[in-house]
């Protein structure tokens, strides 16, 4: 597995591209493919031979937007990031996969974390080799005890939660603990488009969510939830696009 991840920079705006790329020069595991400022120049010149593990997005856009682009680039990265100083599109980025939305402005700091986390799921990530079956959409089977296998079907996961060298996966009337680490299991789910990350050490099933307070959140199964800062923007991005809004004044 490399070790430097290569990235491409999308963005109609020059100062952008010029802070990303200046973010990018400060890690070592990043390593700069291609910029592109057309979304159009982007889409002809992006194809899945050029291995890119990176894709950093602008959302507004001339000629195509940014959501647009994804769906279109979706499976020529491994990871799709949105960098976008507006947070009514997070439902959308959500829709598309995208592993990360970011809002401007963004300081290094914040940027090198997301990065951290992206380098780390991506050294679990193993492609299926030849001849090899993927996993199906709707269930995944999981280690127990006495070396048994238990079904988990995705539509019965209310929360997964990452205890040190394990995780517990939750269900409505059950719990299961195994070997796993939290970044194989988000791999798992993010197809399904049903779960979020919210906090390093949880994943919940977003329509479980009964009420939220502050930074805290509350499911159906009286578990309560911290919101990771590293997660607020497209938890909040979410949660504003749902959120009933009167008109009075």
């Amino acid at each position: 597995m490399k070790n430097i991840l290569k990235c491409v920079i999308i963005d109609d705006e020059q100062h952008a591209i010029d802070l990303l790329t200046d973010y990018v020069a400060e890690l070592p595991s990043l390593s700069l493919y291609k910029t592109f400022r057309s979304p159009l120049l982007a889409l002809d010149n992006i194809s899945a031979e050029d291995d890119i593990d990176i894709v950093f997005l602008d959302i507004n856009m001339p000629g195509i937007s940014g959501i647009e682009l994804a769906r279109s680039l979706r499976n020529k990265t491994k990871k799709l990031i949105f960098i976008t100083a507006h947070s009514q599109y997070a439902l959308d980025a959500f829709d598309v996969r995208a592993d990360h939305y970011l809002l401007k402005p963004i300081r290094l700091n914040k940027f090198a974390d997301m990065v951290a986390e992206i380098a780390s799921s991506l050294v679990v990530s193993k492609p299926a080799a030849a001849g090899e079956t993927a996993l199906p959409a709707d269930f995944f089977f999981i280690k127990g005890d006495e070396k048994s296998k238990i079904r988990i079907n995705i539509g019965d996961i209310v929360l997964v939660e990452g205890l040190k060298n394990y995780i517990t996966i939750y269900t409505k009337n059950e719990k299961f603990t195994t070997y796993l680490t939290m970044t194989e299991v988000e791999q798992a789910l993010e197809a399904d488009g049903r779960f979020m990350r919210v906090h390093k050490s949880f994943i919940i099933k977003m329509e479980e969510i009964r009420k939220i307070t502050g930074n805290t959140i509350y499911l159906n199964n009286e578990k309560e939830i911290i919101l990771g800062g590293s997660y607020k923007d497209m938890f909040n991005a979410y949660l504003s696009e749902y959120s009933l809004k009167t008109g009075r004044r």
